[in-house]
This record gives C-alpha cells, structure tokens and sequence, in this order.
C-alpha cells in the first residue's frame, strides 16, 4: 500500500497477498472496494450537480416554477425506496464508525475507509432525489440515463463488497455490513428496475403520444396540490407552504382558495355514493330488507380506508420500538456507570455484529429518533386519509339529502313525521356525525392490537406480574361497555331534544312578527327552554359517561403499574432496576392514547351510526308520485325541444306521455310504479289504508296495452281521480274527479275554504296520492306555477323574475307593466337587481304575490296554474294583473291558464268554470252552466261584480293607484331607507342588497371572547379546575421521581428486597392515589365550567333575540339566525368539554416534560430554548391561516343550509316548475366551497401535525444525546436517563395536541363570539311601569300631536297626528294616498318610533306601558296568517290559561271552522303541522279571527284579515265581527269602501296627516270631502 493511500487506509491487515492473483487480492483488499465505491459516488455527485447547474442556471428552466408536478410512473415507489436507502446508508456510516473503535482500542490508527464511501453515498442520493425532482420539474426525461446508471454502478459496487466479504469470511448474518450490503443491492437493483421503466415511458415514447395533462390542472381556479406534487411534498404538506404564508400576510377570502379537485367536489362523490345506494337499492328489492349505509361506505370508501388502516397499522406497531429502545438504552447507561468488576474485555478488530450495533447507545437514540419520524409520517398519512374520505361521505350526505328532500312528498313534510329542522339536521349535524366516525373508525380495531401487543411486550419486560395488571384491563371491560351504551342512549336522546328546539326555535323565528304583536314572544321562548333543560340533562349525562370514562382510563395503567411494580419482587425475587422500570414505565404511558382513544372513538362510531340510521329512514321517507322527475335534466325547463312529459296515473303505475308530435296526439304510456312497496318491492294487498311509496320506485315498463289518446283541444285531463295526502289514511281528500281542462284557455277554480281548490291544483301537479284513475298532461307541456302563499328566493328582484332565464328586455318589460311592478322597482335603490330578503321578507303580500306571478308569466310555459294570487291583491290591482296579465299575456297566447280564486267577478271570462264542493266537483261548465246547477252562485257573482265595481271609484282620486298598493310601496320606501342609512349609502345603493353581509370578525379571537366565556362558565370553577389540574400534574411528576429513586435504589442492592419494597411502595401508592383523586377532581370542574356556560350562552342570545325590532329580521336571513341555534350552540355543547380537557392536560404534560428534563439535565433548557421559539413562531403561523379558514368554514355553512331551507319551502314549486337540477347545482357549488375551506383547514392541521411530530422527534434525539453525555461525562444516573427520555418521548403527542387542541379552542371561541354577537343585538325597549291589571278597561284611543318613523335615521311617515276612538267604537282608515295606514297600527304597538308626541289607551301613555303589557292588551289580525305546530288547542290559546272548551268552540263557530275541525278525530286536539301545512290559507287566515277573539283585548285591529277568504264566508264573518265584537274598539284598515261604510267612525289619512275624521255620514256630506268623493264614484 502506497503510503500516500494510509490516511484513507490507515494500516489494513488485508492488503494484497502476493501469492494470490488480481482477483481474489482486489477481493481482499477492503480498502481497495471501499475507495473505488468512493470516487464513483463522488464523480456522480460532481455529475448530478454539473448538470443541474447548467440547465438549471444557462437554460430557460430557470423560469420553470409551478405549484404542480407531472410524475413519472414509479415516482412515489422511488421516494420510499430512496428514504429507505438514507436510513441503511447511516446506519451503514455508524456501522463504520463502530468498526473504526475497534482499531483504535486496539491503539491503530483510524480507518475513514470503512465510513467515508457510506457518506458519500449518502450524499449521492440526497443529490438523486434533487435531481430526480427537477427531472420531473423540467419534464426532461432525457436526464433519466444517467440516474441509470449511477443505480448500475452503485449495485455493481455493493454485489463486489458482499464477494469481498464472502472471501473474508464475514458472510454471517450476524455480522450488520454483510446484512447492510444484502439490503442495498436489493434496493439499487429496484431503483434500476424503476429508472428502466422512466426509460422506456417517458424517454422512448415521449415523441411518439402527447403526455396527457391532468384535467385538474387545467383549472387556474384549482389550487389544491396535493395530488400534483412530489412524493416529499404530499407526505409533508410542502405544497400548502403558499396558504400558510397567504394567510400569515392578509386575511383569506374563498376566492383566495379555488375549487377543490374533481374527486374531492360534491357532485363527484354524490354519483358515486348514488350509484352505490341504486345498486344495493336493487339488491334489497330482490332479497328483502332495507338499503344499508354502512354497506355502501364499504364498497365506496372501503379500498382507501384500508390503505388508512395498513399505515396506521404500521404507525403503531413502529411506536413500540421506543419503549424497548429505552430498556436498551438505560442498559447502556448502567454498564458505563457499574462496569463488571475485573480487567476490561479486549476484543480483536472487527467488523460490528448485529447486538454490539443495538446495543450502542447513541444507535439507539438514533433508531428512536427514526422510529419516530417513521411513527408520525403514517400515523398522519392516516389521519389525512381517513379525514379526506370522511369530508367525502359528508359531501355525498349532504348531496344526497338535498336531492331527496327535492323528491320528498308533501305529506312527509306535513304530515307531522318530519320537520324542517329534523329535515335540516340531517343536512347539518348527521353528515358532520357521519364524518367524525369516518375520521375514528380505524381505532375501533386498532386499539385492541395496540393492547395485546402492549401486554405482550410487557409480559416480556416483567413476566407475570404484568399479565395481573393487564388482568385489570378485562375485569374492567364490561364497566367501559355499559358506560359505552349509556352513553349511545343519552346521545340518541339528546339528538330528539335537539331536534325538537331547533324545530321550536324555526318556528318561533318564521312566525316571529306574528308572536311580538301578540306579545307572546317570551310563551315561546318557555317552551324552547323547557326543551333544552331537558337536552342539558341529557347532556350533563353524557358528560358524567364522560368524566366516568376517562377517569377509568386514566387509572388504568396507574393501577396497573401499582399492581405490576407490586408483584414484580414477589414473583421474580428480582428488584425493580432501570432497564425494566422505565422499559415498562414507557409501555404503560403508551397504553393511555389507546385507552382515551377508545371510548372517544365509541362515542363518535355511536353518534355516527345513529346519524347513519336516521339518513336511512329519511332516505327511504315517501316521495311524490312523478318519481321520473327527480331531477329535471333542464338547465332553465322553459326549453320545449327538451320537455319532460308529465303522466297520468293509474292505482299501481304512473303513466308517461310521449307522443312524436303535438299533432298527432298519440300518447304511449310508460308506466312506473308510484306506490312504494313495503320491504323492498314485495307485493302489498290493495286498498287505500296500506298503501306505501317513496325511495324504491320499480324502474318503468312500457306497456303498450294502455296506450290512450288525449282529445284535441284538451291540456289536462283526469279520469275518475280519487287522491289523499297520506297514504295511511283512509280518507280521500279529493273523489270522482273527472275533468278536462281546455288548451289555450282559461280555467278557473272556485268554492268555499277547505272546499279541496288547493288539492285539486296538487293533484295536477302529482303531489298527491292516486287511489284511483288518472291525470293525464299533454306531451311537451311544460308547467308554471304560483303558490298561494308566494315563494320567492334570496336573490335579486329580477332572478326571481327570471327564475335563471335569459332576459329578454321586450317580454320582462311587458311582464314588469302586466304585474304592475313598475313603480315598486323604481323605489328600490338598484332597481330590479336589489336582493330581496329571504322569503320576501323586504316585501309585502301584495307585491310577493306579484312576483310570483310574473315569474310564471315570464317563463313562456304551455300551463300556467296559479292558486288563488288575487287574494293579497286589491280589487284595482287585481284586475289590472288579470286584465293585462292573465288575460292578454297568456290566454291571449294561447297559454292554459287554470286560476284559483274567490273573486267571482272574473267568472264570466272563463271558459271553464270549476266548482269544489267538499272535496268534489260540484259543478263544471260555463258561467251559465254553474248558475243552473248551483243558483246561489248567481246573488254571489252578482255580489262580487257590485263589490268590485267600488274599487273604480277610487282610480280617478289616486291616480289610477289603488291605496294598499301606495301603503305597501310606501313601507317599502321606508325599509330602503333605513337600509340604506344602516350601511355605507352608496355602496348599499349600488349593490342593491337588503340583506346584511353575515359578520365576520378579522384576525385572532379577541381575549374579551375568552373572558365572556369564562364569566359564563363561572370564575370560581375556572380557576378551581386549573388549580386542580396543576396539582394533579405536580403529583404525577412526583411519582415519577419517587419511581426513578426506588429503581436506582434496586440497582445498588444495598439492602434486602422485600425491605426496598416496603421503603418505596406505601409513597409510590399514595402519590398514585392522589394523582386520580384531583384528575377526577379536574374533569369534574372542567364539566360543571363548560354546561353553565353552555346554559347561559344559549339562554342568552334566545332571550335577546326575541326583544330585537322586527327590522333586524328584514335584512338578517332566518338561515343565519338558525344556524347560531344549530352549530354554534352545538360546537358549545359539545365541542368544548373535550378541548379545554385535553388543552389542560395536553399543556400540562409538555411543561412537566421540560421540567423534568431540565431538573435531570440542566444543558436541556440550552438545547430547548431554540426549538421553543421555533416552535412559537411556527404555532403563530398556523394559527393565522388556520382561525381564517375556520372562519370561512363557518361562514361558507351558512349559505348551504340557509338555500337548503328556503328549496324545502318551495318543493312544489321548484318540483312544477321542474328546476330541481339546477337548484341541485347551486347546492352543489355552495357545498363546494364549503368543502374548499373544510379541506384547507384540515390540510394545514396535518401540516402542523406532520412539523410538531418532527419537533419531538428532535427532542427524543436532544434528550437522549443530553442525557447520554451526561452519563459519559457527570456519571448521570441510569433511572435519570430514563425517567427524562420516558417524559421526552411523550412531548410530540402532547404538543400536536397542545397546538391542534389550541386552533380548536380558537375555532369554537369563533362559535362563542357569534353567539356574543346576536346576545348583544340592540333590542327594544321593554320596560315601564305595569298598568292597572285590567288596563284597558274600556278601549278609547287617543293620539295627541304623534309623529312616527321606522327608525332614528328615517324621515317620519306620520307628523302631528291628533285624532281620538272611543271605546268601542268601529273606525275605518282609509285615505287617498295610502300614506301611513299600516303604521298607523304599528305605532299603537309600538313596532315603530314614536319620535314626538304621545299615543293615549284609556288614561295612560303607551310609551310608559312594558312592551309585553301593550301587546297582549291590543289584538291583531295580520294579513298572513301564521299557524304553529302543536294542537288547534295551542293554536288558539297557547297561554292555556282562561278558556275553556266551551269559549275555544264558541271561537271557532264565530270563524266559520267549528264544521271543519268537529270533523277531525282528534277534534281539539287535532295537531298543526309546521307552518299550518295541513290548513289552506283561507283557513289559517280563519283560526287568527278566532284567536283574536279568545283573546278579550279591548282593542281590535284588522289589517285586510279577510283577503284568502271567498264572498260567502266573508259576507258571514263582517255580520259575525259586528256582533262577536260589539264592545270592542275595532280599527279596519279597508282597500274598498263598502267594507267600512258601517263603521261608527272613518279616519282619512293623506300623506302622513290626518285629513278628515267623523261619522260616515258626517263625511260623506261635506261635498269637497275626500271621502265624499270616494263614496260619489262608487255608486257612480
């Protein structure tokens, strides 16, 4: 050997031999090998970096800098391979060093030969892997030949070695190079396999096919990466680096996050979850039974969520491999500090063998810190996995529900067996419950494996003392069992709970302008707190499972440790030494993440499957019978190419027409089966009680034996029709209908309340039941249709118009004039485009009616059906829109127009009259017909003519505008204000919005959330359960120490055992007892804390929100409120029990970590300091993206449920209008960018999971390495260095929980902030002094000098009122303008400002009276009825108090309903469904007369209380009204003046003033009177 070769070399026994040849001397020179491994990794080194250099710095590349990657195949193969390939290259550096110590022991000098070619190497492939990625970057394929034959060269190499080794003898298993070796040719020989493949795709073929580009990335908008990057960047969440930065630098908006990708959106995974559910639903027909969920989330998701459950797998059983590390370690440390007595042992040189390699100390805490980085990776991995797949189904859930509730029948709705808010929770909490189970489903099966292994390896640890500790963990088994199905029983119970108040809190929130002029605000909101006391019982029961769980859990390993450190001595005869101590002592530690992960995963698979259970049943709930229109595959459905023909049906099918062409009215019948058949599609007897249809409708048959033909001239017929709601009940609503109505025609509808108008219409439409025969429209007609109570969206004015047709200027113009829109539109500030509120609320009856009509006018359909739109309209305006509209818009155009209606003045322009009689037809022809067969009808359309005649007086005085039309335009004037004034003017202006931008507070929660919080839960319980938890902490620190001593005391043996066991155990138990006593103690405050604010955050924004002004509700959408009700309090509920819990704990833990590390080895705090601070700063970066992402998680909620609650109110519509795929879609889109939000936010968690991991694992290596040292150099106790690693090896666990458990508590405080938000709402003032109890005694009103306005910032609409009622009195108001009718009313209930002046009842100034005191003494029949679910009982009188049966009959008898509620089973007690479904309108309308009545207030207000009434009833009730209400004071605001021609007094009204005041007759002499003028062109 040339000496100049020695420093590499140092002196080699095995250079050449001169008696062999080149061969077998090369073979045994080792150095030789080893120096020529060297420079080949060396000269590739220097090539990979030449070449990335030059292309990357002289080429165009430089530029190349996309988020994306194109992969190469094999490319994540590669990537493991690689890692695996750094991690055997240092061990095989460490394996070199090791052998080097075994010269220089032997004092030669060193041998860098043996290590220096494993660093090269190892830098080598660091540089391939950088290479490799800007191959890929660079789309260079070319560059791939060269990594070929690096791999060639380096496996050539390495196959040298293991001949050279097997010359030398060292061929031994045993021996670790040998095995190295073997292992790397394995994998440069895959490598090579790998870059041949990369070869022959992408270098051979590239010039022959276009590389094809994913179409994700095609998409600017699509920012998710995840799927586009390297194998590097995927596992770390690299790729999300640009959020994390974004969100750091400025706040986020949804547009800063794009779409998510394909497989990820909403509609990706809904067909793929549909697919699944029709082919099960297939199955379940042939065999019987019920579709299964949990079997389609198998075939679904099952593949990907096995892959989950390999990682996790792996995950956990690499965890186990530090534990044991830490026996080995202490091992170590012992044999440095007690040697074994005689001269030291001196081993030859040699290469290392396979237990000298693990037996090193610093070997082991490298294999810790790699154990844990491998641990972390697939535990992530998983987690990232399982938590995709969940956001998936959630997707699909919600997906699905909205696509059945667009199918869901009428009677499900109404009939009383769903509610919107159930129906709403299983768009809300049920898919978040699915999702949560998803997320924990893997532990289900995991933590049992972790267990047994655990026990095992404790058994191997301790021998059988450990197995009578584990004994514990089955005898306690059963405990954890029952406390399990508690718990799945107070959860299904508290979901009921919940459930029924959001239903309560729905109803109070639909029906709340109705409930604040009753005063009957707080009633309601008793009976939503009578509800959520029982499901904060419910709750505290959970919670006690709760406490009782993780109390159980956590004195798990301590008694198991107790039992096990107890009889180690007894049975082994053995003292308790380091190795086994904190080898044993790690084990039990671990057993605590299973065993809390247990029951917490038990919890969410329980409240997941009774989510999953409840999506069935809702899934398989009764569908209308046109099962063929599902969805509409229309994008706007006025197409008549495209139309969908509608059916008749017969008592088992549903027929279809589809004939070739209008003319030849040819029809073939295509029949399905529209009745659900019980279990799964098995044959039902007949008849009518049994019948059953929904979710399994049989696919349709063509059966050409009932092929019928439709007349000419005919647009719908129905042959012997007899249809009910319910399919259970016995009794038709509609029988022996047979009709024809005529194309091109009008038809038109009328007959008393509750005659069956409505039904009929539902009937046509298939949203009723068929007994019998059938209803047939012809092919290619397509329908519109108007609602009785009008239904309009959140959008603009226009869209609702448009109903997302083109605008055609002409045609809308024309429809704007015909509906007499006009003027309403120029008052808005931006014209049509202002965005009206949520159920019209902007708006009043009149004018929502208006544009429901002009949405059906302007659709261009064949059949255009409107239920009863005239009602909410005054005469003028009425015949304007039928005259213009109806008349020469759509008849005139040949358009089928079927009208409901009780203005029989119209009757004589119909060409088919039709009259409902109790669920029949009682009549049907022409006018002439329907007098001859009913000669009553003659005096009533005589009547309706005269009456409306009156009307036209009016025209010439108010500028051919009637005055309700100038109220309603003037109170919409009034509300532009205001919500103009209320914002920034002219942005509001140029926006056009009236709703009010949901609130969003910006950057971190601010600390006065933090503070209201725990002023709720209560300051004393606040500190008390910090205080405890400390001294918890304190002890189990303590019990560690005293552990460490009685371990090293063994390992000295000075004294006897059984003595050392008596020494120790009594403190060591004792300190494990006080340990559980105060964490009992934690929990129990920590549970107290978090129900009392739950309580009172709750209580309070219900409280606060009934008392705020009615304006609030104008510009808030009730989806926004109910979602506070909903998500928010549920997040309060529940969410924040387990965070504050684990945040204390986990905190605790992590500073116990340091404390002990830094008492045992001081130079820790040194190390700790900097990766403190990084750590700090790194919490601070993710917390800025991540409160925004939950922020726009939270907001991005509320637009799906709130558009899901206004579709549910308009299913008939959207359903006639056949739209339902594109309300679909837009559900659809809102979902997606939930899902954008949701995903991000769930992605930078795991971002921070995979770098708080990696922090512990640095500090496994810095508290291993510290303490090593200190052992080496200070003679640092073995039980120390494992106490210290023991602790350190639990700081990656708590610190990811610390940090995610932190970003959790800031998410929820969002939850805690919203609720502060709408708690802190300004209300109106309800204080004053109490009035005399039987105030007002005799009813007289006076008004002195009263001006009002609609708010502080608006002009008055009334100024300097003095006028007086006396008691009893009957007054009319009317007026030429209109001006301040309406608000005449609302200032005596004080809905708006009294700015100046005073309004006096009977003595006493109302401004002084409580607000609930003036209310519940001044009744109100408002214009729409609003009914509430419960009994007709509730109904009437829901204080329960004063009326008897006998004054509740006398009630109804007075409104005309005593016949119609006599014939319902339950009579009285007969249930409301929600919103008075199961009531007409006209009936409602009737049951708010009757509840005026109960209600004995002095002053009575009737605001048009008779509009949705026909003539004859009316006429009846105006004779009732002024008998029943004799003594009252009744003020009627009238839109004709024949109704109020009987009043005692009329008060005319003309622009904000009072014009003239007296008796009608007084008036009407005055001859340049207003009214005198009104009265003078009625009888002309």
């Amino acid at each position: 050997m040339d000496p100049e070769w020695e420093w590499f070399c140092g002196i080699n026994s095995s250079y050449t031999n001169e008696s062999l040849d080149w061969y077998h001397n090369v073979r045994n020179n080792t150095c030789l090998v080893n120096g020529v491994g060297s420079i080949s990794h060396g000269i590739f080194i220097i090539l990979f970096s030449l070449i990335l250099l030059v292309v990357g710095c002289c080429t165009k590349y430089r530029q190349v800098n996309t988020k994306h990657l194109l992969v190469y195949p094999g490319h994540s193969i590669r990537w493991l391979i690689s890692a695996l390939l750094s991690v055997i290259l240092l061990a095989s550096i460490g394996e070199g060093v090791m052998t080097d110590e075994t010269y220089q022991v032997l004092n030669q000098p060193t041998q860098p030969h043996l290590y220096v070619h494993s660093v090269l190497s190892f830098i080598a492939v660091l540089v391939s892997l950088i290479y490799y990625h800007h191959m890929e970057l660079w789309q260079i394929p070319i560059m791939s030949p060269l990594l070929f034959l690096y791999w060639l060269s380096s496996l050539g190499h390495e196959i040298f070695r293991v001949l050279s080794l097997e010359y030398q003898n060292q061929d031994d298993v045993n021996i670790v190079l040998f095995d190295l070796t073997v292992i790397k040719i394995v994998i440069y020989f895959f490598l090579m396999i790998i870059e041949l493949n990369v070869i022959r795709t992408e270098f051979c073929c590239c010039c022959q096919q276009p590389k094809h580009f994913p179409s994700d990335l095609r998409r600017d908008e699509m920012k998710y990466m995840h799927y586009n990057v390297s194998f590097f960047s995927s596992l770390t969440f690299w790729w999300a680096n640009w959020l994390l930065t974004l969100g750091y630098k400025k706040h986020l908006e949804l547009s800063d996050l794009g779409v998510p990708p394909k497989r990820h959106e909403a509609k990706f995974n809904h067909e793929r979850f549909r697919k699944a559910f029709k082919e099960e639903m297939k199955k379940t027909n042939i065999t019987g039974g019920e579709v299964s969920l949990p079997k389609i989330y198998v075939k679904v998701y099952g593949r990907r969520l096995f892959c989950a459950a390999i990682l996790k797998l792996v995950g956990e059983m690499i965890a186990f491999i530090n534990p044991l590390a830490i026996g080995a370690l202490t091992s170590y440390v012992t044999t440095l500090k007690y040697p074994n007595e005689g001269p030291p042992e001196v081993n030859p040189k040699h290469h290392v063998t396979m237990e000298e390699f693990f037996k090193n100390g610093f070997v082991l805490v490298v294999v810790m810190f790699l154990a844990s980085v491998v641990n972390f990776i697939c535990l992530q991995t998983h987690f990232y996995i399982a938590i995709i797949e969940g956001l998936n189904v959630r997707a699909a859930i919600q997906a699905m529900v909205y696509e059945k509730s667009l199918r869901l029948s009428t009677v499900a709705t109404t009939g009383g067996t769903m509610d919107m808010g159930q129906i709403t929770n299983h768009m809300s909490v049920d898919p978040t419950a699915i999702y949560f189970m998803f997320q924990m489903v893997n532990n289900l099966w995991a933590v049992p494996i972790q267990l047994a292994v655990n026990l095992a390896l404790l058994y191997y640890q301790m021998g059988y003392s450990a197995l009578i500790g584990a004994s514990l963990f089955i005898l306690m088994s059963p405990v954890q069992l029952k406390i399990a199905s508690f718990i799945g029983r107070q959860q299904k119970n508290l979901l009921k709970c919940s459930d029924e108040r959001l239903k309560k809190t729905n109803e109070l929130l639909q029906g709340i302008k109705l409930l604040k002029l009753y005063a009957w605000e707080g009633l309601y909101c008793k009976a939503i707190e009578i509800i959520r006391a029982k499901e904060l019982n419910f709750l505290l029961k959970i919670n006690i499972g709760f406490i009782s769980t993780v109390c159980l859990t956590l004195s798990m390993p301590v008694l198991v440790t107790i039992v096990g450190y107890g009889t180690y001595t007894a049975l082994t005869g053995d003292p308790l030494t380091p190795a086994v101590t904190f080898s044993s002592l790690a084990l039990f530690n671990a057993l605590l993440v299973p065993l809390m992960n247990l029951p917490m995963s038990l919890l969410y698979f329980i409240n997941g499957y009774v989510s999953t259970k409840r999506v069935q049943k809702f899934l398989a709930a009764p569908e209308v019978e046109k099962h063929g229109s599902e969805l509409s595959r229309e994008q706007n459905g006025a197409r008549r190419d495209q139309a969908e023909s509608v059916g008749f049906r017969k008592p088992d099918s549903e027929t279809f027409t589809d004939s070739s062409s209008e003319s030849s009215d040819e029809i073939d019948t295509v029949e399905t089966s529209k009745l659900m058949k019980k279990n799964g599609g098995n044959d039902v007897s007949k008849g009518a009680s049994i019948l059953r249809y929904g979710s399994t409708c049989t696919g349709r048959e063509v059966q050409n034996e009932s092929t019928t033909r439709l007349k000419h001239g005919v647009s719908i017929k129905i042959s012997n029709g007899c249809f009910l709601w319910d399919p259970e009940s016995s009794h038709a609503v509609l029988s022996d209908i047979n009709v024809e109505i005529p194309e091109g025609k009008l038809t038109i509808l009328t007959g008393q309340v509750g005659s069956g108008k409505s039904s009929f219409i539902s009937a046509i439409l298939g949203e009723m039941t068929t007994i019998t025969g059938m209803v047939q429209v012809r092919d290619r007609n397509q329908i519109a249709f108007a609602a009785q109570k009008p239904w309009l969206l959140n959008t603009s004015l226009q869209e609702n118009i448009l109903f997302s047709q083109p605008v055609e200027s002409r045609k809308y113009k024309r429809v704007i004039d015909a509906c007499a829109l006009r003027p309403d539109i120029d008052i808005l500030p931006a014209g049509d485009q202002t965005e009206i509120g949520e159920k019209g609320i902007n708006l009043s009856g009149g004018q929502k009616q208006r544009i429901s009509v002009a949405r059906t006018m302007y659709s261009d359909r064949d059949v255009i059906i409107l239920d009863d739109p005239l009602s909410a309209l005054d005469v003028h305006v009425g015949r304007h829109l039928f005259e213009e509209g109806i008349m020469k818009l759509l008849v005139s155009h040949r358009q089928t127009v079927i009208l409901v209606t009780h203005q029989l003045q119209y009757l004589n322009r119909a060409d088919l009259i039709i009259e409902m009689k109790d669920g029949r037809i009682a009549a049907q022809g022409t006018l002439d017909d329907i007098i001859a067969a009913d000669p009553d009808m003659y005096s009533e359309y005589n009547k309706a003519v005269e009456l409306a005649s009156e009307s036209e007086a009016e025209l010439e005085q108010s500028g051919y505008e009637s005055e309700s039309v100038k109220e309603e335009r003037l109170r919409l004037q009034q509300q532009v204000k205001t919500a103009i004034l209320k914002k920034d003017g002219d942005k509001s202006r140029a926006s056009g919005t009236l709703m009010e931008k949901e609130e969003m507070e910006r950057g971190s929660v601010s600390y006065s959330v933090y503070l209201y919080y725990a002023i709720n839960a209560g300051w004393l319980t606040f500190i008390l359960g910090v205080i405890l938890a400390a001294v918890n902490s304190g002890f189990l620190i303590g019990t560690n120490f005293w552990l460490s001593a009685w371990s090293e005391a063994g390992l000295r043996n000075q004294t006897d055992n059984d003595e050392l066991f008596a020494q120790y155990f009594g403190v060591y138990v004792g300190l494990n007892a006080g340990y559980l006593i105060f964490r009992v103690l934690t929990a129990a405050a920590i549970v107290w804390g978090v129900l009392t604010a739950a309580k009172r955050l709750q209580r309070g924004m219900l409280h606060n929100i009934i008392k705020v002004p009615l304006r609030f509700f104008d510009t808030t959408p009730i989806g926004r409120v109910l979602n506070r009700f909903s998500n928010d309090t549920e997040q309060i509920d529940t969410k924040l029990l387990q965070t504050i819990n684990l945040l204390l704990a986990s905190s605790l833990k992590v500073l116990s970590a340091v404390l002990v590390n830094a008492i045992v080895m001081p130079i820790f705090i040194a190390f700790f300091i900097p990766i403190a601070i990084g750590y700090f700063f790194l919490q601070r970066y993710f917390l800025a993206t991540s409160r925004e992402l939950q922020r726009l998680d939270s907001v991005s909620k509320s637009p799906v449920f709130a558009y899901f609650s206004e579709s549910l109110g308009g299913l008939t519509t959207i359903r006639a209008f056949r739209c339902g795929d594109r309300f679909y879609k837009t559900v659809i889109s809102r979902i997606n960018s939930n899902l954008s939000a949701f995903m991000y936010l769930q992605v930078v968690q795991r971002w921070l999971g995979v770098r708080l991991d990696f922090i512990g694992a640095l500090m496994v290596i810095l508290a291993g390495m510290t303490t090593l040292v200190g052992a080496l150099t200070i003679g640092l106790d073995p039980s120390l260095v494992g106490l210290a690693v023991t602790y350190t090896l639990q700081i990656s666990g708590y610190l990811n929980f610390y940090v995610r458990t932190m970003a959790d508590l800031e998410m929820q405080m969002n939850a805690v902030e919203r609720v502060k938000y709408y708690t802190h709402v300004d209300n109106e003032s309800y204080e004053g002094l109490e009035p005399p109890q039987n105030w007002p005694n005799c009813g007289t009103v006076k008004l002195e000098n009263v001006s009002v306005r609609y708010g502080q910032e608006t002009d008055p609409v009334l100024r300097d009122i003095t006028v007086e009622f006396q008691a009893g009195e009957k007054v009319g108001i009317c007026g030429r303008t209109g001006a301040g009718k309406s608000s005449l009313t609302l200032a005596l209930l004080r809905v708006i400002d009294i700015c100046k002046g005073r309004v006096v009842i009977d003595g006493i100034d109302i401004k002084s009276v409580p607000l609930t005191s003036l209310r519940s003494q001044i009744s109100i029949i408002p214009q729409d009825p609003v009914l509430f679910t419960g009994t007709i009982r509730y109904n009437l009188d829901p204080t329960g108090k004063d009326n008897t049966d006998e004054s509740l009959w006398r009630a109804l008898e007075i409104a005309q309903l005593k016949d119609a509620v006599s014939s319902l089973d339950e009579g009285l007690d007969s249930m409301v469904s929600e919103g008075g479904e199961n009531f007409s309108v006209g009936q409602r309308q009737l049951f708010c007369l009757a509840r005026a009545f109960l209600r004995k207030s002095r002053i009575l207000i009737m605001d048009e209380a008779t509009a949705s009434i026909d003539l004859e009833t009316d006429k009846l009730l105006q004779r009732v009204v002024t008998t029943a209400f004799a003594e009252r004071t009744v003020l009627t605001i009238a839109h004709r003046i024949g109704t109020i021609l009987n009043s005692d007094k009329i008060l005319v009204l003309d622009d904000g003033k009072v014009a003239e005041y007296g008796a009608p007759n007084e008036l009407i002499e005055k001859e340049d009177g207003i009214f005198a003028s009104f009265v003078r062109d009625k009888d002309m």
